[in-house]
């Protein structure tokens, strides 16, 4: 008779700690390969492609993600020199996938403030508006966090349209970054910088 699977990973479980979280591990080996082995190259490639600094450059190691099935997810940065812009996570488990975008904008103290009152109040971004940080003495005197997730069912999307949203999410956030690289946004800037924020951050 076949050990039922619980009882085998339980054993396995460090007795010292006080929280122990167990996962099958045919469905893991199932995930893991999916991000890995189908989604991880797209994914490499996309941010190869920027001409940014990215982590992971090797073939990362999913990781538990809590939730009502097991999930397992992979977690990938672009940075400008040292400064982190833009990260992003693709989760995955048995009924679906979610991708997860945010995106950095540091902004010198100098900057217009009604360019700031403006992205932080835009209508299409209240569902899921950003948030400000101020970092006295720092050269990104506002930092303004961007982010949202998106995903679906597995019955719902093919594969190819992960694909598209994994190429689109990754371009979107450099171009957003490129048009804000000098810590400046100008009143000329806004309109742009929110149409090209919009296909990601936009809150139905």
């Amino acid at each position: 008779m076949r050990e039922n699977w619980i009882m085998s990973e339980s054993r396995k479980a460090d007795a010292t700690k006080d929280c122990v979280i167990l996962e099958n591990p045919e469905t893991r080996l199932k995930l893991d390969d999916l991000l890995l082995t189908r989604f991880w190259p797209v994914i490499h490639d996309c941010l190869e492609e920027t001409g940014y600094n990215y982590h992971p450059q090797e073939s990362p190691r999913p990781e538990f993600t809590l939730g009502p099935e097991l999930t397992r997810s992979v977690q990938f940065m672009l940075l400008d020199e040292r400064r982190l812009y833009f990260r992003g996570r693709l989760k995955c488990s048995s009924l679906g996938w979610m991708l997860e975008s945010e995106f950095f904008l540091g902004l010198r103290e100098d900057n217009d403030r009604s360019v700031l009152f403006e992205i932080l109040g835009n209508s299409r971004l209240a569902g899921n508006p950003p948030r400000l940080l101020v970092y006295k003495g720092s050269p990104h005197y506002f930092d303004i966090h961007f982010s949202n997730g998106r995903g679906a069912g597995w019955g719902l999307y093919g594969e190819e349209e992960i694909d598209r949203r994994i190429r689109e999410m990754i371009d979107v956030n450099t171009r957003m970054h490129e048009l804000s690289r000098s810590g400046r946004i100008t009143t000329e800037d806004f309109a742009p910088f929110l149409t090209l924020a919009y296909p990601v951050y936009e809150a139905y």
